[in-house]
């Protein structure tokens, strides 16, 4: 497969104009080559600043709501200009002396990944501008044949949920970017450099680039779309371990249990190992939990939102100790971070109901039906 900052020749046409890049400094090419090094070579002193989203430039901060400095790059002779901060909606206080953005992030296919919501909102900013916006398309690192989750709704709206898509989306970089400039109806000049042979499977061989300090690998990307719901309760979800995202516990926790419980409900492609865990930071930090490890079994069938709903469903009604987190996330003060998680009430009244996720697989399954049928029009692929 041949990705979008692979095409030299169709980047290099624009080497004269004033440019802004929007990357990470894990960001790269098919052969290991940083996206940053490739178009500062190629634009040199008109290469005028790098955007930096969340987690910063150099992918170091943890969780969320961590801020990073602007800074002045001395090493590459260029400027870092962090974005993400408070005032998401205000971040163009400087001098708009730029022709063209190119934008080249590693997205995990899942909603609330903030970097392509976050470049969404930046460009309802620059709507009407005279800037040209040149998209470096990289494929969905979890394959483009599974969608799983509700649709967000729009009153819930924010850098973990910007368009009206399912958790796991199967949407390219540029797809996603693509639908959300015609859903805003947003006003300027946009190229895709498109994939070439591009693979629509899980792409486990991708050069993974480890976007931010959590997401460290392809197996923690495939479980993401359902372990983070657990950021909104007070149960670990491994974070300050070696496998954040595929441990979930907390101290309370009978993990021998809950493996027998789980394993009632008979969950297809996916195991449950119990395991035992001391965070370094993040939630029961130095203290020993009790829990489980998800191990999905098939890659191209395993559907991590069941899963994880399934284990928050069960953890909620056997122990008292469990509970909601409180805000703030992400920059919501007031509604619960689940809600903003999974878009809505639904998720968690249903499973404060004891609803099973088969009982409301329909409802998602509709949502999805829909979802696929309004962005059918700006899918490349």
């Amino acid at each position: 497969m041949i990705i979008g900052i692979d095409q030299i020749e169709k980047i290099e046409k624009y080497k004269k104009l004033k440019t802004i890049l929007i990357t990470t400094n894990s960001t790269y090419n098919s052969k290991g080559i940083t996206s940053f090094k490739i178009i500062k070579d190629i634009f040199k002193d008109n290469l005028k600043e790098i955007w930096s989203l969340q987690h910063g430039f150099f992918v170091d901060k943890q969780d969320n709501m961590i801020f990073s400095d602007s800074l002045y790059w001395e090493d590459f002779d260029v400027y870092i200009r962090s974005f993400y901060k408070k005032d998401l909606k205000n971040g163009f206080e400087m001098d708009k002396d730029f022709e063209l953005i190119i934008i080249d992030v590693f997205d995990v296919g899942t909603r609330v990944y903030t970097f392509l919501n976050h470049i969404v909102l930046i460009l309802k900013q620059l709507s009407n501008s005279n800037v040209k916006i040149l998209v470096l398309d990289r494929p969905n690192i979890l394959g483009k044949n599974i969608i799983e989750g509700n649709v967000i709704e729009e009153e819930y709206f924010s850098i973990v949920g910007i368009l009206p898509i399912p958790m796991r989306h199967s949407l390219t970089s540029a797809e996603f970017i693509n639908f959300g400039v015609n859903y805003y109806n947003l006003d300027f000049e946009l190229e895709i450099i498109k994939l070439k042979n591009i693979n629509k499977s899980p792409n486990r061989e991708t050069l993974f680039s480890n976007p931010s300090p959590n997401m460290t690998s392809f197996s923690t990307a495939l479980v993401y779309p359902g372990a983070v719901m657990l950021e909104g309760t007070n149960i670990s979800e491994g974070r300050g371990t070696t496998m954040p995202f595929e441990f979930l516990g907390a101290p309370f926790i009978n993990n021998f249990s809950l493996v027998e419980k789980l394993n009632d409900l008979k969950l297809e492609n996916v195991i449950f190992l119990p395991v035992y865990f001391k965070p370094e930071f993040s939630k029961f930090k130095d203290i020993v939990c009790k829990g489980i490890m998800v191990k999905p079994i098939d890659i191209n069938k395993f559907g991590s939102f069941e899963v994880y709903y399934e284990i928050i469903r069960i953890l909620y009604h056997e122990y008292e100790k469990f509970s909601w987190a409180s805000p703030p996330y992400e920059f919501e003060y007031e509604r619960l971070p689940i809600d903003m998680i999974t878009g809505g009430k639904f998720i968690r009244e249903s499973i404060e109901s004891n609803k099973s996720f088969k009982e409301i697989e329909d409802t998602i399954n509709n949502q999805i039906c829909k979802f696929n049928d309004i962005v059918k029009n700006f899918v490349l692929y």
